[in-house]
């Protein structure tokens, strides 16, 4: 796998939608191919509206819950086998833009299904 380690000057900030939604916004630019953010927090057995799936567990982290679910991402969530998962940009981010993963490529089934802002269509999961 190539992935740029670029220099993590600022963490994304989590910042207001609208009205009770959440996100996570880029504090700094990041070329595609760089690695956005490490996550690390607590794992769970079982998935909340806010875990990631990593492998058969979920994990829990701050900035990971504000992560929105979006059909074209701007990143994506890269699970190697010896370290901790991290956010790697399959884009290149603006400093502002929102970071997004598609929660249908990680989580086999959501605590939480909805219906996408960018067709209608339910996300539920890969299963």
């Amino acid at each position: 796998m190539d992935v740029e380690v670029a220099f993590l000057k600022n963490m994304p900030t989590i910042k207001e939608i609208k009205e009770n939604h959440k996100g996570l916004f880029a504090d700094q630019a990041y070329d595609n191919g760089s690695i956005v953010l490490f996550l690390s927090g607590k794992y769970i057995s079982e998935p909340t509206r806010t875990s990631i799936q990593v492998g058969g567990q979920h994990l829990e982290c701050i900035e990971g819950g504000y992560m929105n679910h979006h059909c074209n991402p701007n990143t994506k969530i890269v699970m190697p086998n010896f370290t901790m998962p991290f956010v790697s940009a399959i884009k290149n981010i603006e400093i502002g833009e929102e970071l997004t993963f598609n929660y249908e490529t990680t989580e086999a089934e959501l605590a939480n299904p909805f219906k996408c802002d960018c067709h209608g269509k339910w996300i539920k999961g890969y299963k």
